[in-house]
């Protein structure tokens, strides 16, 4: 989530905008209070932000073992 001010939104817009398009969620603050909010349309696939591995301390025989 980013936090912007209506003053620097509007002179960044289409930077922001981009970072909506590619799932951020901006926060738009006037007089450090928040008045809106701009979300991403659809909502990011959390599987392609996964950046850990699961891993496996066991093998995998000894996974299946009663």
């Amino acid at each position: 989530m980013v936090t912007v001010s209506a003053t620097n939104l509007r002179k960044h817009l289409f930077e922001y905008l981009d970072k909506a398009a590619a799932g951020e969620t901006i926060v738009i603050q006037r007089h450090n209070q928040e008045v809106a909010r701009i979300v991403p349309t659809l909502p990011p696939n959390w599987r392609q932000q996964m950046t850990i591995k699961p891993k496996l301390l066991v093998s995998a025989v000894e996974l299946m073992q009663p």
